[in-house]
């Protein structure tokens, strides 16, 4: 891992870890420089995948869809590299929270995370 790769994952746990309205610019000013830079490649396709869908779990579990479909939007830029059955679930919660299903967007997405590893 590149030193601006483990920066970016360093910066990105400790934003989960904050929560807050300013950590989650930082969060997105992040994901835009990774794309700037193309610093890319599995492990931080997937970090940064498994952040979004965790804040967006923690989004639905509170109740709050739009921010859900917020951190979702963003990790379906970098989930595409990622296993088949990590896309499939995380393409099957996507429908679920479009349709108002959450329990069964919460289910996928929570499998999903499982493949994310």
């Amino acid at each position: 891992m590149t030193k601006t790769a483990l920066a970016t994952a360093s910066i990105v746990y400790l934003l989960l870890l904050v929560g807050s309205v300013s950590a989650q610019n930082m969060t997105n000013q992040t994901m835009t420089s990774t794309n700037m830079t193309n610093v890319t490649g599995s492990a931080t396709d997937g970090a940064l995948a498994k952040v979004k869908i965790l804040e967006a779990i923690k989004s639905l579990e509170s109740g709050d869809k739009t921010s859900a479909l917020v951190e979702l939007n963003a990790a379906q830029q970098v989930i595409a590299g990622e296993s088949d059955q990590a896309n499939m679930h995380f393409n099957e919660g996507m429908k679920a929270l479009s349709g108002g299903d959450s329990n069964g967007a919460l289910m996928h997405l929570k499998v999903a995370l499982n493949f994310l590893g």
